[in-house]
């Protein structure tokens, strides 16, 4: 009982009205899974294993050839951002320790946090 008081306490600190609820809905939905297969459901021999996992693949199969495809543009958008990112990292990568630092802090300090506190 106590835990369940402090925990929420905490999270009320640390965490949005909206998190918090994002939160327990998860738990809820957790709570309402059904369990894993019981050990007992496992196939015995090999050749059920063998079943098991040909309609496991075929179902993950089944799954892939549901979603939508790559278009070529959805491609080439993903391409050039990829290539936009790498461009950046090498920026960064070029920076010595102490920018890296000033970097960092001013980011933190955009961002209303406080840059001694390690963002925090």
């Amino acid at each position: 009982m106590l835990k369940k008081v402090f925990s929420k306490a905490l999270l009320s600190v640390v965490m949005d009205k909206k998190a918090r609820s994002t939160l327990d809905a998860a738990k809820q939905r957790a709570k309402k899974a059904p369990p894993a297969a019981a050990v007992d459901a496992l196939p015995a021999s090999a050749e059920e294993l063998r079943v098991a996992a040909r309609q496991a693949l075929e179902t993950a199969e089944k799954e892939l050839a549901s979603k939508p495809k790559l278009t070529g543009e959805r491609k080439a958008l993903i391409q050039q951002a990829l290539a936009v990112r790498k461009q950046k990292t090498k920026i960064l990568d070029e920076l010595g320790p102490d920018q890296k630092i000033k970097l960092q802090a001013m980011a933190l300090e955009a961002f209303g946090l406080d840059p001694t506190k390690g963002g925090r």
